[in-house]
């Protein structure tokens, strides 16, 4: 105006690789930009922020991309050009499909910083497993949406013949399996958690192969393998708590339910062992100083020399496999060596979770998990008309969490009412016990966190053991001829129904805005 340039508009850009955009309207022959630091340059921050950077800027004249107009720059600017070259690649609106969303702010752009091998890695509260997973996909498929996706939304989708395998060792039974399966296929929190470009897909896919290689070691008889086939089982969940470790500290939640796992598969093998010495005995006149013996003989290969090998799997080879994974970002930038650099990272990220207690509007306690009373809102869609609406919002299947917590507490009144009259009426304690020792290790360590703020996503790699006791509930229920096979499979029909007219809430498709308001069934589902 006047020959002067009047500000017209701000755009603070609080993340990146995203579309930002402005609804300020001017009507102007010129236009001049200038950009400050993202966040700030201080000399105590450098280690979180960087300086703006700008890739392409579109101009609409209502929703017309305008083109045809000249630029000119200051002469110490280079590169102008490269704002205004590929028009083609502006977008109506940004969405998820062409901009991050949620905690992409971070994890992306670490892993690209870690693929670049920066001295500054923007995300540090996580081990960087993780984040090296996120590149591996980047460095495929470059560093958009979909290559920053495409790895976790893999093991998510592994996550479903897994889930499918790890059933068919518990129940024995194809069928059941395949309910199972289903049920993780269509839970709202795996499907939106999956296609979420954050570590929650590597954590929960590494948990359930843990427990997994543990229940082939607990539901065996180890002395029937053989000393050495033992081993393997107890090797591999080792590995995985490793792996699981090096992505999201959760997995040690899990290190508690298997060791307890362990020693009680110990209890049973030496019980049953016991017995059949004592039938020996009694049957075929042996004495007891064979059975102390045998006793003897197993109890020093089978629980002491495995428990040697077991600091060798659980302690040692995790530890390794934590320290191995920071080699992609040990720079040699500080002076110090990788384990004084991963000492350091703990105490980091230790510090960091512990100090997270500022409040936040979808945070929801451990407690309230369960009852799936509070989703966490992921993303609103922009610039649509007052009438439509996009939207995503992370939390589970009602069905599978609410029966899910009904069948928990089934399963602990079977183990109390089973202490009365000898006799557990689901089944078999033993087998019983593992999807419950399992759900409590992911789930009680959240009441004593140190972390004050948690949502409902944390509750993620519960859900895999929610789903063996929804699937030990029905079975009850159709052995017991209380329900029948074709309730069970109207049921699943049930839950891939729910599953659809939610879909459009899991993955942000667009819809009337009306649509949205009437999924909203309980006073706190708000999105």
């Amino acid at each position: 105006h006047d020959g002067e340039f009047k500000p017209y508009s701000f755009l603070d850009m609080k993340s990146i690789y995203k579309w930002h955009y402005t609804t300020d309207i001017v009507t102007t022959d010129k236009l001049r930009f200038t950009n400050t630091y993202l966040r700030t340059d201080v000399e105590h921050d450098k280690n979180r922020f960087y300086k703006a950077e700008y890739l392409e800027i579109g101009f609409f004249s209502g929703e017309t991309l305008i083109t045809g107009f000249t630029t000119t720059a200051d002469p110490s600017t280079t590169g102008i050009e490269k704002l205004f070259d590929e028009q083609d690649l502006v977008p109506d609106r940004p969405t998820v499909l062409n901009s991050t969303y949620f905690d992409e702010i971070y994890f992306p752009r670490t892993a690209l910083e870690q693929l670049e091998k920066r001295d500054i890695l923007y995300e540090n509260t996580h081990p960087p497993l993780g984040k090296t997973i996120i590149a591996f996909g980047i460095s495929i498929f470059g560093m958009n949406p979909f290559g920053w996706r495409i790895m976790g939304t893999l093991f998510g989708a592994a996550l479903i013949p897994l889930m499918y395998i790890m059933a068919k060792r518990f129940f024995k039974d194809t069928y059941w399996a395949f309910f199972c399966a289903w049920l993780m296929m269509f839970d709202f929190m795996h499907f939106t958690q999956t296609r979420l470009a954050t570590i929650d897909s590597y954590t929960v896919f590494f948990i359930m192969l843990m427990f997994y290689f543990m229940l082939d070691y607990y539901d065996s008889r180890s002395y029937e393998r053989g000393f050495f086939k033992s081993l393997i089982p107890l090797l591999f969940s080792g590995i995985f708590l490793g792996l699981g470790a090096a992505t999201k500290w959760i997995a040690l939640y899990g290190a508690a339910g298997l060791a307890i796992l362990f020693f009680l598969s110990r209890g049973y093998e030496y019980n049953d062992i016991n017995n059949k010495l004592s039938l020996k005995i009694k049957n075929e006149g042996a004495s007891v100083k064979t059975k102390e013996k045998e006793l003897g003989g197993w109890s020093g290969k089978y629980f002491y020399l495995t428990c040697l090998f077991c600091v060798i799997f659980f302690i040692i080879i995790p530890i390794v496999i934590y320290v191995l994974s920071f080699i992609p970002i040990d720079y040699k930038e500080d002076n110090i060596n990788l384990i004084q650099s991963v000492i350091s990272s703990i105490k980091t990220m230790f510090e960091y979770h512990k100090g997270v207690v500022d409040s936040h509007p979808y945070a929801s306690p451990w407690y309230e998990w369960p009852l799936d009373i509070r989703p966490i809102f992921y993303y609103q869609g922009a610039l649509l008309p007052p009438e439509r609406g996009s939207a995503i919002a992370g939390f589970g299947h009602p069905l599978l969490f609410w029966i899910g917590l009904i069948a928990f507490l089934i399963i602990l009144w079977s183990f109390i009412s089973g202490i009365y009259k000898k006799k557990n009426f689901l089944g078999e304690n033993k087998l019983l016990l593992f999807p419950v020792i399992c759900y409590l290790s992911q789930y009680l360590p959240w009441a004593v966190a140190p972390r004050k703020i948690t949502f409902i996503y944390h509750y993620f790699s519960c859900v895999p053991f929610l789903i063996l006791m929804v699937g030990i509930l029905f079975r009850y229920l159709e052995e017991n001829n209380i329900v029948s096979r074709k309730f069970t499979k109207i049921f699943l029909i049930m839950f891939l129904t729910l599953f659809i007219l939610y879909y459009p809430l899991l993955s942000g498709l667009e819809v009337p805005r009306i649509y949205l308001n009437v999924l909203q069934l309980l006073p706190r589902w708000e999105w």
